[in-house]
């Protein structure tokens, strides 16, 4: 897998990737994990629509090992497990089979669906990792992207940490490349992501105490929104994630669009 560049701009919170495929973050574990790994899926499709008659969303369900693994559909835009926490895999069952489903209705009522792909995940004990499942999930190299997650606390009661990742699949030509812009910060805090690009974490002030910021992706170097997420929570000692989702030129639930999830 190519690397990703990170550049560290002094005085600033600012991260650029050049235009090359992510490498996983940094190892991180943390007390005796020698038992298990730990998971998230983020359903960041685009492409997805509704496939049987009377479906309305474009949501994903999980199984593994031949068992339902989301207990609930996972919709478009949406993390499984919704909360901080990750979903603990234990020692036995880190080689099995995870088949992902495009889903109608919650278990254990009565599910209509249609298996889209399977894989075998292959995590490691001790390790957290994310899934985003994106682009087209035809494509057997670009529908999953997996990352190995940095989940350490910030290094303050002050701080929180960020990252971004750009999961629209069809840069164009003229502008590969997306910048997050913080509102709070009056600046963009990563700039030059390419498609399938995930920055490191990086640590930044929270500001106050339940201090909310808007976050714009643009293109590069650009004053105009693809897209606008407001009152996203910025409290002190989490780690957040936020990705750019949709296809460029599309309107409806396919358009860009900025999604979070917590990783701590």
């Amino acid at each position: 897998m190519k690397k990703i560049l990170s550049i560290l701009i002094a005085g600033s919170f600012v991260w650029s990737g050049c235009d090359k495929e992510p490498k996983y973050n940094a190892e991180f574990a943390e007390g005796d994990l020698s038992t298990t790994a730990f998971v998230k899926f983020v359903n960041a499709y685009s492409y997805a629509t509704p496939v049987f008659a009377g479906q309305t969303t474009a949501s994903f369900q999980l199984t593994y090992n031949g068992a339902q693994f989301s207990a609930t559909p996972i919709g478009l835009g949406a993390a499984f497990p919704a909360s901080p926490n990750y979903a603990a895999i234990s020692r036995e069952f880190t080689q099995k089979d995870m088949t992902v489903r495009l889903a109608l209705g919650t278990p254990p009522a009565a599910v209509r669906d249609s298996v889209l792909f399977t894989f075998k995940p292959n995590f490691s004990l001790g390790r957290y990792y994310t899934f985003f499942l994106c682009d087209s999930v035809t494509n057997e190299s670009r529908r999953i992207l997996i990352t190995e997650d940095d989940v350490r606390e910030p290094g303050g009661t002050a701080l929180y940490r960020i990252r971004f990742a750009n999961l629209i699949p069809n840069m164009p030509t003229a502008t590969p490349t997306l910048e997050l812009f913080s509102f709070r910060a009056r600046a963009a805090i990563f700039t030059g992501i390419p498609a399938r690009g995930v920055t490191p974490f990086i640590e930044v002030p929270v500001q106050g105490v339940n201090v909310a910021d808007t976050f714009q992706i643009r293109y590069t170097g650009s004053t105009t929104a693809l897209a606008t997420l407001n009152t996203v929570a910025t409290n002190g000692q989490q780690s957040l994630t936020v990705f750019a989702r949709g296809f460029v030129g599309a309107t409806g639930t396919r358009a860009p669009t900025i999604s979070t999830y917590r990783n701590r």
